[in-house]
This record gives structure tokens, sequence and C-alpha cells, in this order.
């Protein structure tokens, strides 16, 4: 299960499992209407997401091009070397930020 909470106007969704999938789903059903009201911003934290597979990969490109077709943008935080390896040999790391820390993705979106 993901957990999703709101600081400010960014929403930071951390996923505490592989994501594949099923945690696709669940967390597209979690935030299906934070993406419809206003501009969205969000941090999604992989700290405790132990593997990335092409679902995960693909929905992390989806959920960036919906929220900037809306106006915002999406981050990511804190993958392991495992994911960020993941990320990286992809180009999925290419296309979208990522950051050490959460502060540091959070700051990144205050325009």
């Amino acid at each position: 299960m993901s957990m999703i909470t709101r600081q400010g106007h960014v929403t930071v969704i951390t996923m505490n499992q592989p994501l594949r999938q099923d945690a696709v789903d669940d967390v597209s059903r979690q935030i299906a209407e934070i993406l419809e009201d206003g501009i969205p911003s969000m941090v999604v934290d992989l700290s405790q997401t132990p593997l990335i597979d092409g679902a995960g990969l693909q929905w992390l490109e989806d959920l960036d091009m919906e929220a900037a077709d809306r106006g915002g943008c999406v981050r990511l935080c804190r993958a392991n070397e495992l994911c960020s390896d993941i990320l990286r040999m992809t180009g999925v790391g290419d296309r979208l930020d990522h950051f050490p820390t959460l502060p540091a993705a959070m700051a990144s979106l205050i325009r």
C-alpha cells in the first residue's frame, strides 16, 4: 500500500512496495482526484521501493505527462541504487528529475 500525503500544494506519494502493475493500479485510484483538481505538483518518494518494473516505469512517465498537461510536474526522490540504475538504464531517469532527499525535491517545486 502506498502512502499519499499533502505538504502544502505538493502531493507526496511514498511507494513502500515494488512499483509493479498492482501498485500502479492502487496508487492511480488514490490520486485520480488529485490529478483533476488544480495544478498537480507531485513527489514520488522511492525510498521504500525495492524494485521498479516496466509497468512502474510507464506509470512514472504517464504520471509526469498527465501532470505536465495540467500545468504541473512530478519529481522523484530517494531511489535506492537498484532503482536508480533502472531509471538511468531505461532513460526514464533522464526525463524525470530525481533528488537525493524529499526536502530537495519539494524545494524544486517552489515557484
